[in-house]
C-alpha cells in the first residue's frame, strides 16, 4: 500500500502557510529568530516565534497551541472537506504529536494563583492535557474515527505520522489528520537552559562554534492518506537505544539504525537519497553522533543539513515540520530544486565525521529525501519521503 501525504499546513517563525516558508527557507533567512526577554528568567534568548496574522480570528481559543493548530488545519481544510464527502466522518482519524499542550495557560493561571489567590475563570486543567490538541483538531475538522496524541519529546509529531501509517493499513482509517504542534513555554525556555543546552546567539548546527539550540514553537499538519498520487510516505525507522535520559549515544548507533531501517523500509540505499534533514540541533553531543551516523547511513556524498537555524527547535513538532519542509523540496514550489543551506557562520566542526553538508546549492535530481528526529531517552525515528515510487520511470 502507498501512502500519500496529499495536503500539508504549516506555521512556524518562517511563515504562516507554505508559500512564505518556503521562501524564507530558500532565501536563506534566519531573521525570524528573535531574541526574547518575556520568557528566560535569566538573560534573553533567541527563540522562533510564529507572528500571528489576524488576531481577531484567535482570540477565542482557549490556549496558543491550539491558535497555532488553528492556522496549520485552515491550510488543509478544503481538501479534507472533499475527503469527508467521499469518506465520511467516522472514516477521518486524528493523531496529533505534543510535548506542550496547554503549558504555557498553566504557567500563566499558576503566576495569577501565587498573586491573586485565584486562577482565571477561563482555565481549565484540561488546557494542559497531552491529548488536547488533537481533541481539538478533531472538533473543528469534525473527524469522527480514532483521535489521540503522541508525546515522545522531539518524536513525537514524527511518530504521529508513521501511527497514521499504521491506522491506513489496517483499515482503520481512510484520511488522517496527523502531525504536530508545541508552542513557546517557560517551562522549555527555561528548562533546556538549565540542561546547558541553549545557544548565546542563533544555533549553528555542525559548526565548529556551535553551543547549543534555540526553542522555537510551530504546527504542521498534513493529510494522510491511501494513494499513489503525489508526495510519498515510504518508509519509515524507529529505533530506541536508551543510552541516557537527556543525552544520545555517542556512537551514533541508534541514529544509524533508524535510518537503515528507513532505507531497508522504503526499498532504497542510502547513495539513493537526494538529500537528509538532519535533526541538526547545533549542540555538541547530537552533532557529533548524527554526523557519524549520517556518514555511515547515507556515505560522504549525499547532501545533508539542519534547518533549526531558520525554525528552531519546536520540540514535539519538529517531526512534522522538517517531514514537511522536505515535503516542500519536493513538491511543484520547489521548481529550482533547491537544497536548503546548512548555516552555522563560519568553520564547520573538522572534527565531526566528514559528511557533504549543504551551501544552498540547486541539483539536477531531487526525488527522494529522509528526514531525523531523535528524542531525549534515545528515542529515534527516521522517515523516507519520495516525490515518485520507488523503480517509477521517470517516462
Amino acid at each position: 500500500m502507498t501512502i500519500c501525504l496529499a495536503e500539508f499546513g504549516v506555521v512556524c517563525a518562517l511563515g504562516n502557510d507554505k508559500q512564505q516558508v518556503f521562501d524564507n527557507l530558500k532565501n536563506n533567512n534566519d531573521e525570524f529568530l528573535q531574541l526574547d526577554n518575556d520568557l528566560p528568567i535569566e538573560e534573553p534568548q533567541f527563540v522562533g516565534r510564529v507572528l500571528f496574522p489576524q488576531l481577531a480570528v484567535l482570540d477565542n481559543i482557549d490556549t496558543r497551541n491550539n491558535q497555532l493548530a488553528y492556522l496549520a488545519f485552515k491550510q488543509i481544510e478544503t481538501q479534507l472537506k472533499e475527503f469527508i464527502k467521499q469518506y465520511g466522518q467516522h472514516r477521518i482519524a486524528v493523531i496529533i504529536g505534543t510535548s506542550t499542550a496547554g503549558t504555557y495557560e498553566g504557567e500563566i493561571a499558576r503566576k495569577s494563583l501565587v498573586e491573586n489567590g485565584a486562577m482565571a475563570e477561563s482555565f481549565h486543567y484540561e488546557m494542559q492535557e497531552m491529548a488536547a490538541p488533537a481533541t481539538y483538531v478533531a472538533k473543528i475538522s469534525g473527524a469522527k474515527g480514532p483521535v489521540y496524541s503522541i508525546s515522545t519529546a522531539c518524536s513525537s509529531s514524527g511518530k504521529a505520522l508513521v501511527s497514521a501509517k499504521a491506522l491506513l493499513e489496517a483499515d482503520i482509517a481512510d484520511v488522517v489528520i496527523a502531525g504536530g504542534v508545541d508552542s513557546l513555554t517557560r517551562l522549555t525556555v527555561n528548562g533546556f537552559k538549565s540542561l546547558e543546552s541553549i545557544a548565546k546567539t542563533q544555533c549553528k548546527p555542525f559548526g565548529e562554534e556551535r553551543d547549543g539550540i534555540n526553542i522555537g514553537e510551530a504546527a504542521a499538519l498534513f493529510l494522510v492518506t491511501k494513494d499513489n498520487n503525489g508526495i510519498q510516505l515510504l518508509g519509515a525507522g524507529e529505533t530506541s537505544d536508551a543510552h541516557h535520559m537527556s543525552a544520545p549515544s555517542p556512537d551514533g548507533d541508534g541514529a544509524y539504525r533508524a535510518m537503515t531501517l528507513a532505507l531497508k523500509n522504503s526499498g532504497l540505499t542510502g547513495q539513493q537519497i537526494d538529500y537528509v534533514n538532519l535533526h541538526g540541533t547545533g549542540t555538541i553531543k547530537n552533532d557529533e553522533m548524527e554526523a557519524l551516523a549520517m556518514l555511515n547511513a547515507c556515505g560522504d556524498q549525499v547532501l545533508s543539513g539542519s534547518t533549526k537555524r531558520f525554525t528552531g527547535h519546536t520540540l514535539g513538532a519538529a517531526g512534522a515540520l522538517e517531514v514537511g519542509l522536505c515535503w516542500l523540496l519536493l513538491s511543484g514550489l520547489n521548481r529550482t530544486k533547491y537544497i536548503p543551506t546548512n548555516r552555522s557562520d563560519g568553520q564547520r566542526d573538522s572534527k565531526l565525521a566528514k559528511i557533504n553538508l549543504s551551501v544552498g546549492q540547486e541539483v539536477t535530481k531531487l526525488e527522494y529525501c529522509l528526514t531525523n528526529s531523535f528524542a531525549f531517552g534515545g528515542n529515534n525515528l527516521s522517515i523516507v519521503l519520495g516525490n515518485k515510487l520507488v523503480g517509477q520511470s521517470n517516462e
